[in-house]
Parts: C-alpha cells; structure tokens; sequence
C-alpha cells in the first residue's frame, strides 16, 4: 500500500455564495442579495447550473461592480469542468475584491486540476495570507509541499492546521503520513491514532499505526492495528496480519 495522504476537495455544490456571507458582513453590513444571486444559489442546489449560470449573467449585467457575481460564476463554471471561463471570472472578482479569500482559493483550485501546481500554490498561498485560519488553503499547500518532496515543510503547515482545528481528523492523519516518510514512527502512531480516535471508522489510520509498531518491532501491538483496520473494510491489513505470522 503505497503511503498517501487524505486530499480534501473543495465542496461547492451545496453552497455556491453562502462561503462569502460572513466577508459581506464584515465589509458591509448593508449588503444584500440579489434576487438573482438567490435564484442561482437554488438552482445550484438542486444541480442546475445552467439556470444559475443564467441568473448570475443577469445579475452581472444590472451590476457589474458586485464582484460576488463573477465569484459565483467562476464556482459554476468550476462545477461545470470549463476551467477557463472559470479562472476568467474568478480573477475579475479578484480585481474588484483582493480581500475574497474564497476566489483565492477556488483559482488555485482551478490550476490544480489543471495539474500547474506551481500557480495552486501561489494562490492558496494568497488565499492563507488573506485569511490565515483558512484550512481548506492550508490543506491544498501542505498536499503540493508533501507530493513534491518537502515534508517537513507539510507537516508544519498540518500542524498549523490542527492549531486552528484540533477535531481535524485529516490534518492528524497526514500529519501522521509526514511522520511516517521522516522516519518518525512514534509520533507518527500517535497522530495515526489521534485521527482513529476522532473517526474511528478509518481503517487507513489503524492500517499506518500497525506499519510503524512493525518498523519498532513491536509485532503483537502492529498485529492489533492490522486486525482494527481489517474489521474496518481494509483488506491489505489481512495480508500484513499473514506476514506476521
């Protein structure tokens, strides 16, 4: 089983403009939302981007300074797999608003996916500056530093991360995976079994705490761990249980 960590994807259907609600506030509490903006949320709701692709191009032509519009644009063009149109939009909310760390965030997205991980990490770099309690930023950060090689510098940001949310099941785990590649066994059973602890259906965890009792030479611990991950729907734990016997 190869060692890998857990990659959050960014979850924009169920809410294509409440992600901004709480900046509108702060920057102005006399802000409200279009009837289009409304319409488009519901339509993306139910899945029909079209509709709401339509709402939000008239919104955009009887306010073409709401840099809201061309966010929630760029998200459904994102949904939509049309990348291009969806870095176009983006960035125009980005010229209105530099401050819309969710548009920083949603373009490194987009280059992601694009597989041009230098410009992701520009931009969710920007996305943490921004907002430097934005996880979901620091997540994508830490996935392109640990796919590159740079690992510790990925377990610092993990770190961060659980600072910030210390219930974060996935920021234990691949801070656990950062540990496991430096060599770290010890530390990397314990945040294995922190996140087990706070999902215990993760048989992945379990899997990884008994890979490094083994690497301790603690068998009948690691046997322990293989068994928990194989009640839990991982098979390969049954073929390390055999080569521990």
């Amino acid at each position: 089983m190869q060692l890998a960590i857990v990659v959050l994807t960014i979850l924009v259907v169920a809410v294509i403009l409440v992600s901004l609600k709480q900046q509108r506030k702060q920057a102005d509490e006399g802000h409200s939302f279009t009837s289009y903006q409304l319409r488009a949320q519901q339509y993306v709701l139910h899945g029909n981007f079209d509709d709401a692709k339509s709402e939000i191009e008239q919104a955009i032509q009887n306010n073409p300074e709401d840099g809201l519009n061309y966010y929630a644009l760029g998200v459904i063009y994102y949904n939509l797999k049309q990348y291009s149109k969806a870095l176009k939009n983006l960035k125009q909310a980005l010229l209105i608003d530099r401050g819309n760390w969710d548009a920083w965030f949603l373009t490194g997205r987009v280059y992601f996916e694009r597989h041009d991980h230098d410009k992701a990490l520009k931009y969710y770099q920007k996305a943490a500056e921004v907002n430097p309690s934005f996880t979901k930023a620091l997540f994508g950060m830490a996935t392109i530093l640990f796919d590159r090689g740079f690992i510790e510098d990925a377990a610092d940001i993990y770190k961060r991360i659980i600072t910030i949310d210390p219930m974060s099941a996935n920021a234990h785990y691949n801070l656990g995976s950062c540990f496991l590649e430096l060599g770290m066994f010890k530390e990397s059973i314990k945040e294995h079994e922190i996140a087990a602890g706070i999902d215990p259906n993760n048989a992945y965890a379990h899997y990884w705490v008994g890979y490094s009792y083994i690497q301790l030479n603690e068998k009948n611990r690691a046997a322990e761990a293989f068994a928990k991950s194989l009640e839990r729907g991982y098979d390969g734990a049954a073929n390390a249980l055999k080569d521990l016997i």
